[in-house]
């Protein structure tokens, strides 16, 4: 009896044994498997809900530059959250993509037009959104491509048998600015802005043209926009990686019609 009971005890404490390792590696295998497919599964999911955030932020702030520019409100005070990247402000003379519209004699209707941006770049991601000349981009790097979430305030107006093109222009200055994490994005407009007289260009051959930054590339974007049937524009020469022209189209009486403003970006 006792040879007998020495056995059972043996093989209990073998049992308790192979049960306990066999748990055991079920749960660092489980372990293993969240952390090799769980997690980056949860991290790419946050970042992709900070660049869905900040698409919505960045038309907010959209629409504190219209309330400036086209319904004469002074100034615009807006507090957002900015996860998983960093937000900055670029002065117009930090940022080299510009604006330019010239009769085909190369004679300057709106000089070279430099107009700042303020821009995203995400932390865990190649995304960045960009708020420049009154419309909203996302580009990411590893694609090479861009495209417009939200346009800006260009019209093509026909009525009572004339054409009217009316281009917004906005400017934006300020110091060396950045933010991460909750800040209060403050804003003005500068009272010198400029609203050009309207231009006849009746028949005129005029060009719009647009120059993208090589580093920060929104090509893309405004070439989409520029093409879309209701602005009645036409590319004018050959393609280039950087550079869009396009003719208007001054079929019959056309006037066109710039605003310029200037917006000084004073918080993040």
């Amino acid at each position: 009896m006792n040879r007998k009971k020495k056995s059972l005890c043996k093989e209990s404490a073998v049992s308790e044994t192979v049960g306990y390792i066999i748990i055991f590696g079920i749960m660092m295998t489980g372990i293993a498997l969240v952390t090799l497919y769980g997690y980056p599964l949860l991290l790419q999911e946050q970042a992709n809900a900070n660049i869905k955030n900040m698409e919505r932020n960045m038309i907010v702030l959209q629409n504190d530059m219209n309330s400036l520019t086209y319904k004469n409100v002074p100034y615009q005070e807006t507090m957002l959250q900015v996860s998983g990247g960093t937000l900055q402000s670029l002065d117009y003379t930090k940022t080299p993509q510009t604006f330019r519209i010239y009769f085909i004699n190369n004679t300057d209707i709106l000089p070279l037009f430099k107009p700042g941006e303020l821009r995203f770049i995400s932390n865990h991601d190649d995304a960045v959104i960009s708020l420049e000349n009154g419309a909203v981009h996302i580009s990411y790097w590893t694609q090479g491509g861009s495209a417009m979430l939200s346009e800006p305030r260009w019209f093509f107006d026909q009525t009572n048998q004339k054409n009217t093109y009316i281009f917004s222009f906005i400017n934006k200055t300020s110091d060396s600015l950045a933010q991460t994490g909750i800040g209060t994005v403050r804003m003005k407009l500068i009272e010198d802005n400029r609203l050009y007289q309207p231009i006849d260009i009746s028949g005129e051959s005029v060009i719009l043209e647009y120059n993208a930054d090589p580093d920060n590339n929104y090509n893309v974007a405004w070439r989409n926009y520029f093409e879309r049937p209701d602005l009645h524009l036409t590319e004018y020469g050959l393609s280039e990686p950087y550079h869009r022209r396009y003719l208007l189209d001054t079929t019959g009486t056309t006037e066109l019609v710039i605003k310029e403003f200037e917006i000084e970006i004073l918080s993040l």
